[in-house]
């Protein structure tokens, strides 16, 4: 497998506030794609996303801002952002540990490449008693129609130009991993 650049290909940067933090989502568009069929086709792609997994995001949940990179390239451009997404929870029945918990969907591309997305805010208990769906900290597709709508949406690549860092398509495995983070739990320990 060769090694990419990291600017490879197109990218679309999304960031979102959600449970009182900022965070940051990205996607690849195919190589040499324009500018307005990138960003309007990723703000879409993403934005399917969210709508996924709406019944169980904070209420807070917030577009903040959008840019993007062509080919080749590290300058980043502010560009439209999707429209907004209003998650069902109300953000005061979060905990700290569901504030820095995400869920992740991984992948892989035709050609090889690994890939993954994380999405924060949405409110999973791996920690309930009795053990729930979510206490291996794996959700499949069979266990939540949030998981099989979410990898529905991310396996949906229009036209086949939402892509890995190999510029090939990604097949998005049919579960998602629920982790608290390890960079937001040291600010949690430090009172941030």
């Amino acid at each position: 497998m060769p090694d990419f650049a990291p600017n490879v290909t197109f990218r679309y940067r999304l960031h979102y506030h959600v449970v009182g933090r900022d965070h940051t989502i990205q996607c690849r568009m195919v190589r040499g794609i324009d500018v307005g069929t990138g960003v309007t086709e990723a703000a879409a792609y993403l934005r399917a996303l969210f709508v996924a997994l709406a019944s169980n995001l904070a209420d807070d949940l917030a577009f903040t801002s959008a840019e993007y990179a062509l080919t080749d390239s590290d300058l980043f451009f502010p560009a439209a952002m999707p429209a907004a997404v209003t998650g069902a929870i109300d953000v005061a029945d979060f905990s700290k540990q569901d504030s820095i918990t995400h869920l992740t969907f991984s992948g892989r591309g035709a050609g090889g490449s690994k890939t993954s997305v994380k999405v924060y805010g949405a409110q999973y208990l791996p920690d309930q008693v009795p053990d729930a769906i979510e206490s291996d900290f794996v959700i499949n597709s069979a266990e939540s129609s949030l998981i099989l709508n979410s990898v529905a949406a991310l396996n949906n690549s229009v036209g086949g130009r939402t892509v890995c860092i190999d510029n090939t398509v990604a097949t998005f495995h049919a579960r998602a991993t629920v982790k608290v983070n390890d960079f937001w739990l040291r600010q949690v320990r430090k009172g941030l």
